[in-house]
């Protein structure tokens, strides 16, 4: 169970998400919330992480955190007024759900963001496109959603992505599940080449 400090912290981040400019804003303030309250630091996965990286493009309806909450979290959650609706955290007065997907044991890089104060923790750009490539090779070759997102984290990171590590993690990938990697390789380097004809073209493009 979280401490009362925190319980009162956790309860003054909730009471803003309402009055948030934005739903960005209102997802990583439930995020700050949350984390004041688990004892073991969450990691902002999902849909909001997309749009962090994206640059807004992705528009989710809920907060996806990992990993899943222990009794003295699920304690702390129900304290702030949260109650568990099928797979989703919510509160009546509140318009951010918040789904914990699973325990995140994949995730080996994260940012750390300052919200109102509170240290979040947002999955690595680079972890994030691979978990896209991977839910891509489902319906590969045909390009679904997935694709769609692992192609948008890379065309907005182009320069700053360490591709070096994506090649390398599904490398490794490939040593224990063969099939899947050599599928992440192929999406990687189709995803790869999309965005970096589309990065060359938009520097073609004259300025207006």
């Amino acid at each position: 169970m979280a401490r009362n400090d925190d319980l009162r912290r956790a309860k003054s981040l909730l009471l803003k998400i309402p009055h948030a400019r934005s739903e960005q804003r209102q997802r990583l303030l439930m995020a700050a919330a949350v984390t004041t309250l688990m004892r073991r630091t969450p990691i902002v996965v999902g849909g909001t992480a997309e749009a962090y990286w994206a640059g807004g493009a992705y528009h989710p309806t809920d907060l996806d955190l990992c990993p899943m909450p222990n009794a003295s979290d699920v304690a702390a959650l129900r304290a702030v007024g949260l109650s568990k609706q099928g797979r989703h955290w919510t509160r009546d007065d509140l318009p951010v759900a918040v789904e914990f997907p699973g325990a995140g044991d994949d995730i080996e890089r994260s940012v750390q963001v300052v919200v109102d104060g509170v240290a979040v923790r947002i999955i690595a750009r680079e972890d994030l496109y691979l978990d896209r490539v991977r839910q891509a090779t489902a319906g590969w070759p045909h390009e679904d959603l997935s694709f769609d997102s692992a192609f948008g984290i890379a065309l907005t990171n182009y320069q700053k992505m360490d591709w070096m590590l994506v090649r390398d993690r599904i490398t490794a990938i490939t040593k224990h599940k063969p099939s899947v990697g050599e599928t992440m390789h192929r999406v990687n380097r189709r995803v790869r080449a999309r965005a970096r004809r589309r990065a060359i073209e938009a520097l073609a493009r004259p300025r207006q």
